[in-house]
């Protein structure tokens, strides 16, 4: 219940994750490439209005068929997102969202190229930042995080980079967290209302956005 809650309430939360995802995908973009789309989620607020047209790729199977089920994309892909299957600059928007953290560096190196390579005008990550450990949950081998990047690796590829929630504050409670109800609302609300100081610190925060914009070719 308290689940469901806070994940229509907060993304129109100025300074939250998808808000500021949101807010910075370039408005007069028509296509969207949702790398590593999970459930589909993100891209239903996101494209709530149906702006875009979006396509949805993840490696797990088994989230793609739920995005299909609740037709949240215009088409789909099953595929690795270290070897994205798309031309040069085809999609206007890349957002990948919380998937860096479940590869290795080298892989996530691999990663951060291909979303480069197939954007045309931006690219839009998110990324919990500091000791964030997760294991294995939901039946899908891939939710296992791997390696945390820093506010600064990302600064040093000229991300612009946007801190979200304070650091050990909890940030995502409820994917594993074991507290009570109150003590998990205590927690998302405190998460919220220190973004707008890890805004702009973000090596305090707890997750970042990451904005990466390209000139025309």
């Amino acid at each position: 219940m308290l689940d469901k809650l806070r994940e229509k309430t907060r993304p129109y939360i100025p300074f939250t994750s998808l808000n500021t995802v949101w807010r910075h995908l370039d408005a007069k973009g028509k296509t969207l490439l949702d790398v590593g789309c999970g459930k589909g989620e993100p891209t239903k607020f996101i494209n709530r209005k149906g702006k875009y047209f979006a396509v949805g790729l993840d490696t797990f199977e088994p989230y793609l068929r739920e995005d299909v089920k609740a037709k949240i994309h215009n088409a789909y892909v099953q595929g690795d997102v270290r070897l994205l299957p798309f031309a040069d600059r085809s999609f206007d928007s890349v957002i990948c969202l919380e998937v860096l953290e479940h590869l290795e560096r080298a892989d996530g190196e691999l990663l951060l190229k291909e979303l480069e390579r197939v954007a045309a005008k931006q690219v839009i990550l998110s990324t919990p930042v500091g000791i964030h450990k997760q294991g294995v949950y939901d039946g899908n081998p891939h939710q296992e995080h791997k390696y945390i990047w820093d506010p600064a690796e990302m600064k040093a590829k000229r991300y612009k980079v946007k801190g979200i929630g304070m650091r050990n504050l909890g940030g995502k409670a409820g994917v594993e967290s074991k507290d009570s109800a109150p003590i998990q609302l205590l927690v998302n609300i405190l998460w919220v209302l220190t973004s707008p100081f890890t805004h702009y610190f973000p090596k305090m925060a707890g997750d970042m956005v990451c904005i990466k914009t390209f000139s025309k070719q």
